[in-house]
C-alpha cells in the first residue's frame, strides 16, 4: 500500500492478535496433565508472559523443560516443580536455538565494513555500530513493539561506554537491518523501519526473544 497509492482503499487490513495469557496457559496445562503433571500458577505465569504471544515459544519451554527433566509418563498426578534458576536456563537455551541465525545477519550488516568505528560497551568489549544498536535492542527487553529514536538512543546511552552515534547514523544502521531482514529467505521479516517517521518495529516474536535471553556474543 505504500508503494502502490492505487491500492489506497481496495484492502482490508487484517489484524491477527497474538494469544492471550490464558489461551498460552492452555498449552502447558493441558500438556502436562496428559503426562501426569500439575504446573503451579507461578511458572504458568512465568511462561506465558515470556512467550511474547508466540503458541511456539510457549510449546519450545515446555519441551525443552520436558527434555532437560528427562520426564516420562507418571502413572499418578505429580507436582512439577521448577525453580527460577532452572526456568532461566530453559529460556536461555530456547532464545539459543531459535533466534541466533538473523541475530548474526543483523549484527554483520551489510557486506561493506570499511566504515565500521570500533565502539567500547560499558561492559569492556569493543562492537561496531551495529552490534551496538542490537545490544541497545537487548537493554529494552522488548516485545512485539514500536520504538521511538529517542527510546533507542537512551537504551545506546545505556549500554555504550563511549560516544553516542549520531540520529543519521543509527537510521542508516535501522535502515540496512530492515533490508537484511526483509530478504532473509529462511524467515518473515522480525523488523521494519520507518525512516521518515524514525519508526522501529520488532515484528517477530522469535528475535524478540532473542533479545530477551539470548547469547550477544558473536
Amino acid at each position: 500500500m505504500k508503494v502502490e497509492k492505487e491500492m489506497t482503499g481496495r484492502i482490508e487490513p487484517i489484524t491477527i492478535p497474538v494469544w492471550e495469557p490464558n489461551e498460552l496457559e492452555f498449552i502447558p496445562t493441558t500438556g502436562f496433565k496428559l503426562l501426569g503433571y500439575t504446573v503451579s500458577d507461578e511458572i504458568l505465569k512465568r511462561l506465558t508472559s515470556e512467550a511474547i504471544g508466540s503458541p511456539h515459544l510457549i510449546q519450545d519451554f515446555c519441551r525443552t523443560t520436558c527434555r532437560r527433566r528427562d520426564l516420562r509418563k507418571s502413572s499418578r498426578e505429580v507436582p512439577l516443580e521448577v525453580d527460577s534458576e532452572e526456568l532461566d536456563n530453559v529460556l536461555r537455551e530456547v532464545a539459543d536455538t531459535i533466534g541466533r541465525p538473523i541475530f548474526e545477519k543483523l549484527a554483520r550488516g551489510p557486506r561493506q565494513r570499511s566504515d565500521r568505528i570500533p565502539r567500547k560497551l560499558k561492559s569492556g568489549d569493543t562492537v561496531d555500530i551495529y552490534s551496538l544498536v542490537l545490544h541497545a535492542l537487548a537493554q529494552i527487553r522488548p516485545g512485539l513493539v514500536t520504538l521511538e529514536y529517542e527510546d533507542l538512543r537512551s537504551a545506546i546511552k545505556e549500554v555504550s561506554g563511549g560516544d553516542i552515534p549520531q540520529l543519521q547514523e543509527v537510521a542508516r544502521v535501522l535502515k540496512h537491518m530492515a533490508n537484511i531482514s526483509a530478504s532473509d529467505q529462511s524467515s518473515t521479516p522480525v523488523i521494519d523501519f520507518e525512516d521518515e517517521e524514525k519508526k522501529l518495529h520488532i515484528t517477530d516474536p522469535f528475535f524478540a526473544f532473542y533479545l530477551r535471553w539470548g547469547s550477544l556474543a558473536l
